[in-house]
């Protein structure tokens, strides 16, 4: 039973609460304290999201009133992440933490493969410490203040101050340390007001503020992009023809408004030669799980708090929801909600929305919108596809001699011409029965028109003129793009000066303007990186560390770091660098010996074999591998030839 266990502060951590209970009870070794907690030899300190709080709870006294959910949703960094996590995979993270699996908490939120990582140490607000010690006599970790992205304290607006105590310490993986060990006499550092990075900061600090206390919403992926397609297609900048996000466009945008040192500084840098960077995945590509940093930098830059925006409810589609009316006259089903699916295009003159509707009787018709009135989706601005079921009808009144163009007009919805263009289109016989004029006699709009054979030179200058004006005004724009600002005078030029134009358009541009990525140069670039990660690895004076391929490559710094996990098939040279420089578990075990020697020698000790083979953490079947049994006793060996004495406990000292 847990009966000394402390009641929570207000945003508490829960390293921070375990950490002030190893304090209370001064248990004699950290795993102690472990076992104590969570009832098992199988548990270690975990900074942000613990597992097997269903036996921490399980032992706190039956009156306590914690449960597994108060510590999730108020002690540790889950809330954070939540909003932006699918329902079902938000279900799993919250199993994992009440039960004994926790192995599988970072890959579920995409830590593990992802860029943004947390703090490498603890840290504080100087201010928040004076207070805490004010308020409750002792000051604690504040789960704020350990969010990556967060590098300044909302409530008094200063920078965060880094602790000594590691938030992944593999090698005291039982300890807790509390912020009263921890603390440190710091000066606060404000933030400049007229700063505007500064202020950048301290908006993202309040954004994560409020998820962490206040945002108990799951949208889901699918509704989070609706709502980022939403916002961003109010800009008639950032989107085509066909409601697709102008990725380049809106690229640009983001950079202009957020600087390059602070998408740097919170780990969300934008790499133009990457196609499918983080920003365009958000808008393009629902099915993707990503950090809640970026979702609050696109949030922020589309014009909204987090609170706003999880607020803000969906703005209904131009045309309504299904069903739409058919508005064939002479169908079945017509004025009925027939119609299951609308295409929505935007208009590149004014950016108005225009609807396709097509129903099963083949009649297809467009709407340009938004409907403003329930009567709006019973009119239509143009048929794009009469149909097989209109034309039968249309071929069966034309052989009525009974009947007038006008009558057969109003019978079909049309007007007379357009049953005159339709017949004509469907080679139907003229004149009529009842007539002797053709069709282009009764009307004359029917007649091809005919193209001059050529224009007049001061009308081709001047068009030139307007052309070189554009292009001018509208320096970097693609064909495309300035063909829609201006179609007459690009249709003039096409027909009556086509050369001169074709000499004076944009270069076209391809892959989408994102420009080609020099993978050659990569390579060269990041082999040369890998071979000194590895030299640093070696060199190291702590514990060795295993120099795999894996751990060279979360050793490198970004973008190497991200070019070597995700594209290594792109880089043979790095590839073939990694193959060599990765040791092998024999190559490991011998520098390991190694570094045992060292240690003891710096302690002036001479080991028995047991002792080397227990620094060095030897299993047993590595011991038995050659390599390491040479190592071994080169070792002892090296030992040897150094005068010993034994000291008063029984060790060996060198003595030299």
């Amino acid at each position: 039973m847990l009966g000394c266990f402390p009641d929570p502060y207000p945003d508490e951590l829960f390293y921070s609460i375990c950490a002030r209970f190893q304090d209370r009870l001064q248990y004699p070794s950290q795993r102690s304290t472990v076992q104590d907690l969570f009832q098992t030899k199988n548990a270690i300190a975990i900074v942000d999201l613990p597992s097997k709080l269903n036996k921490l709870v399980a032992g706190l006294p039956p009156n306590s009133g914690y449960t597994v959910e108060y510590f999730i949703n108020n002690h540790t960094l889950l809330p954070f992440y939540r909003p932006f996590l699918p329902p079902e995979r938000l279900h799993l993270i919250q199993e994992d933490m009440g039960g004994d699996n926790g192995s599988k908490i970072h890959a579920r939120l995409g830590i593990v493969a992802g860029i943004i990582k947390i703090p490498d140490h603890l840290r504080f607000c100087p201010l928040c410490i004076q207070d805490d010690k004010k308020r409750f006599g002792e000051c604690y970790w504040h789960r704020l203040h350990q969010l990556p992205g967060v590098e300044v304290c909302p409530t008094h607006e200063v920078f965060l101050e880094n602790s000594s105590v590691l938030t992944q310490n593999r090698r005291r993986i039982y300890e807790f340390i509390s912020a009263e060990q921890a603390s440190q006499i710091v000066s606060p550092c404000p933030i400049d007001p007229l700063n505007p990075s500064h202020q950048i900061l301290l908006s993202i600090a309040r954004e994560v503020d409020w998820l962490l206390k206040h945002c108990h919403i799951v949208l889901g992926l699918e509704n989070l992009h609706k709502k980022y397609q939403s916002l961003a297609m109010r800009n008639p900048d950032w989107v085509t023809y066909a409601g697709r996000i102008r990725i380049q466009e809106l690229l640009k945008a983001f950079k202009n408004y957020y600087p390059l040192q602070i998408l740097d500084r919170v780990q969300c840098p934008l790499d133009e030669q990457i196609r499918d960077n983080w920003l365009a995945q958000l808008v393009r590509f629902p099915q993707r799980v990503h950090h809640p940093l970026r979702h609050l930098l696109l949030i922020k830059f589309l014009g909204h708090t987090a609170k706003e925006f999880f607020e803000l409810q969906e703005a209904p589609p131009p045309f309504g929801h299904a069903s739409w009316p058919c508005l064939n006259p002479v169908c079945k089903h017509y004025k009925k909600l027939q119609v299951k699916e609308c295409q929505i295009t935007y208009n590149q003159q004014n950016y108005k929305p225009v609807g396709t509707f097509g129903c099963t009787c083949g009649f297809v018709y467009c709407r340009s919108g938004p409907d403003e009135s329930p009567e709006d989706c019973f009119r239509y601005s143009k048929v794009t596809f009469y149909g097989s079921v209109w034309e039968e009808s249309l071929k069966a009144l034309w052989e009525d001699s009974s009947l007038t163009l006008k009558q057969m007009g109003q019978h079909l919805g049309v007007d007379f011409k357009t049953v005159l263009r339709q017949a004509s289109r469907l080679q139907l016989n003229f004149p009529r029965s009842n007539t002797k004029a053709t069709a282009t006699e009764l009307c004359p709009s029917l007649k091809p028109r005919k193209k001059p054979l050529n224009l007049n030179q001061d009308v081709i200058q001047s068009s030139r003129k307007q052309w070189l004006k554009l292009m001018e005004a509208n320096p970097g724009m693609g064909r495309t793009r300035l063909r829609s600002k201006a179609p007459a005078l690009y249709g003039q030029l096409y027909n009556y000066d086509r050369k001169w134009l074709q000499e004076h358009l944009p270069s076209p541009k391809t892959n989408n303007g994102t420009p080609d990525v020099d993978w050659d140069s990569r390579d060269d670039q990041t082999m040369e990186t890998v071979k000194d990660v590895a030299q640093q690895l070696k060199q190291d004076f702590n514990r060795p560390i295993w120099i795999s391929r894996t751990a060279i490559a979360n050793s490198l710094a970004h973008p190497a770091s991200a070019w070597v996990k995700r594209h290594l098939k792109r880089l043979p040279k790095t590839a073939e660098v990694l193959a060599q420089l990765s040791e092998t578990r024999e190559e490991f075990a011998v520098r390991r010996v190694q570094w045992a020697v060292n240690c003891f020698r710096q302690e002036n000790i001479v080991p028995q074999r047991w002792q080397l083979v227990r620094r060095a953490g030897l299993r047993p079947e590595i011991r038995e591998l050659p390599l390491v049994q040479e190592a071994i006793a080169t070792a002892l060996d090296s030992f040897n030839l150094l005068g010993t004495v034994e000291d008063a406990e029984g060790k060996i000292k060198v003595t030299l």
